[in-house]
């Protein structure tokens, strides 16, 4: 999808991967490290999914055709394997989490949260991302028939967001803002399109070059924001906000900086990191209901998702791809529908 490839990105994806891991399987007493990773994940995609739609202009087709091929394959044999072996084991299938799971709507229908039967619970920052691609490709075709700017649009986006995640902060219960309505697209989407309108911003701005040692400062400034008995809206808006800052200069880091986030095992990890979250929380599960040992938990979780990626993930991805950019013919019928595609 991208012009070049940059070490550093996959880096930061394994970062994002590697903290939500923590989170899970080793929590840190007093920070929500799964939802740091989540946040990782959040401010990377506003900043490649705008590079795209914004900066490169990549046709509206092309960028859900690439979308497609990286989540779908991967996500639907994941929820199809788990369906299959819930069905062999004489499991209890709820079809209404597996549903919403699957329409990526249950950042807005969880079911009993904290309850959940199915293993899916994880699928509301999916969700999340998808609803944010169709928010910023329907700016991007207005901003193409230049209505208004990218930057205009997505700083009214993000002030839309600030707005009512504060509303909702004063109107309801910490426990429901935390497990429910801080899930939903309008408010977690911040670190997506705060991270993008950044990008935009600094297209023209000079970035200095920073001392290395600022670059981590400033990611645990905040890891600071997330903890236990800080308010909500200055970990959801604060804290990401930092993490989009740190992503966004990094073009300009010093070497050192780069080297340490192209490290071998981070850019594997960032590799495979789509695939390892779809599979940890089947692991995460086992682990906190049944009593699997945290480290055994983690080895599946990441084997399972390495397996994913070389066999479902990567090959579906590249085959679609490949098939989108040159359509096979079928027969005479082809030569008449391709014009129509065109």
């Amino acid at each position: 999808m991208n012009d070049q490839h940059v070490d550093y990105l996959d880096g930061w994806r394994g970062l994002a991967i590697l903290f939500l891991l923590i989170g899970h399987f080793f929590p840190v007493p007093g920070i929500n490290f799964g939802r740091v990773g989540v946040d990782f994940f959040f401010v990377l995609s506003g900043f490649l999914m705008c590079r795209l739609l914004f900066i490169k202009e990549v046709p509206i087709a092309t960028f859900y055709q690439r979308r497609i091929s990286r989540i779908f394959p991967a996500f639907f044999s994941f929820v199809n394997v788990v369906l299959i072996y819930f069905l062999l084991t004489g499991k209890l299938i709820d079809w209404t989490e597996t549903g919403v799971a699957s329409l990526f709507l249950n950042n807005y229908f969880p079911g009993k949260v904290g309850h959940a039967v199915m293993p899916f619970g994880h699928i509301w920052s999916l969700s999340v991302e998808e609803h944010t691609y169709i928010f910023l490709t329907l700016v991007a075709v207005v901003v193409r028939k230049q209505y208004l700017t990218a930057r205009l649009a997505l700083a009214i986006a993000v002030a839309v967001s600030i707005a009512l995640g504060l509303s909702y902060w004063m109107s309801f219960p910490a426990q429901k803002l935390e497990f429910e309505l801080w899930a939903h697209s309008e408010i977690s989407a911040y670190g997506i399109l705060f991270s993008g309108l950044l990008l935009l911003c600094l297209q023209k701005v000079k970035i200095p070059i920073l001392p290395a040692l600022v670059y981590p400062v400033l990611i645990v400034f905040g890891w600071t924001c997330y903890w236990w008995s800080m308010p909500i809206p200055l970990r959801g808006f604060v804290g990401v906000g930092l993490f989009a800052v740190v992503l966004n200069i990094l073009s300009t880091a010093p070497p050192l900086v780069k080297r340490c986030l192209s490290w071998w095992p981070l850019k594997k990890l960032g590799l495979w990191s789509f695939s390892i979250y779809l599979w940890q929380q089947v692991f995460y599960l086992a682990h906190h209901r049944e009593g699997l040992p945290a480290t055994i938990a983690l080895v599946l979780a990441i084997v399972c998702g390495i397996a994913s990626y070389y066999m479902i993930e990567n090959p579906a991805r590249h085959w679609l791809n490949q098939r989108w950019a040159n359509p096979a013919p079928l027969h005479g019928w082809n030569k008449v529908v391709s014009n129509d595609v065109k």
